[in-house]
């Protein structure tokens, strides 16, 4: 996560001026990627679109991949307090009710950070070991929170502890592709848009309920 930054590359110490040249920086690369994507950006690029010397980049940031970092860290920030739903919710807790504080608190998240998200998530998998460590370090705390919240549901015994976070991986990644792709006009246009927040909030809902026993002479419940 970040800490506070001291010192530029080459040592200095970072007074008034320095970190808000280097918060310049930052935002005009959250708006140049917001714009066009990052596959356009260069250290040019951002300095100018920042109103400052082209050189002026390499004092605050080693690349292209250390200030997309750094955004990466900062929305990584954010997202304790999308844990924090889950985690301070009372065990007894409705799980429509859950599902619906933790989806929209999820959603809102990503409207927030969906540039530097998405950037962040294409450089993981793609391979690139910072942003896969940061992608799990930012998200493994809500895998977990889900997971123990879906084996509280269930009988004793009837799931193991690698199912429900199995289980909590799926429902975690089907939330994410759904936040990230809100928006888009295949899901937002036509004559039938298709409401992926309430269908999120449907299937997590199913898996904070207990599961029916299907065991063999025992018909499934109906409603």
């Amino acid at each position: 996560m970040p800490s506070a930054i001291k010192i530029n590359k080459q040592g200095q110490a970072l007074g008034r001026k320095g970190g808000e040249t280097r918060r310049r920086l930052l935002d005009a690369t959250l708006a140049l990627i917001g714009e066009e994507g990052s596959h356009k950006l260069s250290a040019s690029r951002i300095a100018r679109s920042a109103g400052v010397a082209s050189q002026s980049f390499y004092l605050y940031f080693r690349d292209i991949d250390e200030i997309l970092l750094t955004l990466s860290e900062e929305a990584s920030a954010d997202f304790k307090d999308v844990v924090q739903v889950v985690e301070s919710a009372p065990a007894d807790i409705a799980p429509h009710r859950l599902s619906r504080m933790l989806i929209e608190a999820f959603s809102e998240y990503w409207g927030r950070h969906r540039a530097i998200l998405n950037v962040r998530n294409y450089l993981a998998d793609c391979g690139n070991a910072e942003f896969l460590k940061l992608r799990f370090l930012t998200t493994i705390p809500l895998i977990d929170s889900l997971a123990k919240r879906i084996l509280a549901a269930q009988a004793p015994g009837s799931l193991t502890r690698s199912d429900a976070r199995g289980r909590a991986v799926i429902i975690y990644q089907a939330m994410e592709r759904s936040a990230a792709r809100e928006t888009a006009v295949q899901y937002s246009d036509g004559e039938f848009p298709l409401d992926l927040r309430g269908a999120a909030i449907d299937v997590l809902t199913l898996l904070l309920l207990p599961a029916p026993d299907l065991s063999p002479g025992k018909p499934a419940a109906t409603h």
